[in-house]
């Protein structure tokens, strides 16, 4: 555990670090639960493996408590999302917690990254990995992105090329991997399955909603207050995430998302279009859902209560309300998104 501080820990805590800082604590779970500084571990892990079947996890880790329910609430996730024994949660919680750390990695500091990759028995040599461990990694995302297949990839003696940012993607495939692992469920409590049983009621089969064109008057206030924060160059990490999963929850073609983002003053076309493809499922294994009002106002970012529960929902009753005209037809004239 030497080599990695706690707030190391607390960002990736997949790493066997993380795992023997807990053991160090030498408390049983119902311990653990009772503990008045780190009982409020189960509900973060609740509401960690939610976050992340949703593609987004955020935690506050400014002190050392923080740091180490992050650490706890990662155990208790992981345990809750086996006991489900529902793949689509394990592997969407998974697949969360990996693009969480992807999204830190990008800031990270060079001698963490060489180490995780070290933790993740990662072998890059001179920006070439076995071919062996390339196709295990890029099992999940070669199916939807031609450029990840062998067969397009320079090869020599066993090793495969890398280009650019790619190590760092290979390395969030594997944290996902790893996550996805079956934790040891060895005396765990009753209530444990309980919360579980919950999970899977939670995650009930979605609804396609689609539209041909989007009407500017159908989409909800906060969605607004976003686009207009998105044109003056105010936009959030978390504002551009929503806008992002809202109009791809409306059905509308990547290619049409882009151009909405493109109305961004630091707007980056390729980078623009990988991001929404890998939101839209093409480029991961997940179609990330829009949050819910909830989670918008938990961001700050709800502008005034609609009576709705979700931003598709607001969407949904004003075309309904109005008709067939709520969906434009490319000859009509007027406001377009």
């Amino acid at each position: 555990m030497a080599e990695f501080n706690l707030q190391t820990l607390a960002r990736y805590p997949f790493l066997p670090q993380a795992k023997d800082y807990v053991s160090s604590l030498n408390m049983t779970l119902d311990e653990i639960q009772r503990d008045p500084l780190y009982g409020g571990s189960f509900e973060l892990g609740k509401k960690r493996v939610i976050d992340g079947i949703l593609g987004r996890i955020s935690l506050n880790l400014d002190d050392r408590i923080q740091q180490e329910l992050s650490i706890l609430s990662f155990a208790v996730a992981r345990i809750l999302s086996a006991l489900t024994g529902n793949r689509t949660i394990i592997r969407r919680y998974a697949a969360g917690e990996a693009e969480n750390a992807h999204h830190l990695l990008l800031s990270e500091e060079e001698p963490i990254i060489r180490r995780l990759m070290e933790a993740m028995d990662i072998k890059i040599k001179e920006n070439k990995v076995p071919f062996q461990q390339y196709l295990k990694l890029t099992k999940d995302i070669a199916g939807n992105s031609p450029e990840w297949k062998l067969v397009n990839r320079e090869m020599n003696s066993g090793m495969v090329k890398l280009r650019n940012s790619e190590p760092l993607i290979l390395l969030r495939e594997a944290i996902k991997l790893r996550i996805m692992e079956p934790p040891n469920l060895l005396g765990i409590p009753p209530w444990f399955k309980e919360t579980a049983k919950w999970l899977n009621s939670t995650q009930q089969p979605r609804t396609e909603f689609r539209v041909d064109r989007v009407r500017e008057d159908a989409i909800p206030p906060c969605i607004s207050a976003m686009l207009s924060g998105l044109e003056a160059g105010n936009a959030s990490h978390n504002s551009m995430f929503i806008l992002g999963t809202f109009f791809i929850g409306l059905g509308l073609p990547v290619n049409e998302v882009v151009r909405i983002f493109s109305r961004f003053p630091r707007f980056d076309e390729e980078k623009t279009r990988y991001q929404l493809e890998f939101l839209a499922g093409g480029k991961s294994t997940t179609r990330y859902s829009c949050p819910t009002c909830a989670k918008i106002k938990s961001y700050g970012l709800c502008v005034r209560d609609c009576g709705v529960k979700h931003p598709l929902q607001y969407y949904r009753n004003r075309i309904m309300k109005g008709g067939n005209q709520a969906i434009e037809k490319k000859e009509d004239s007027g406001a377009r998104i």
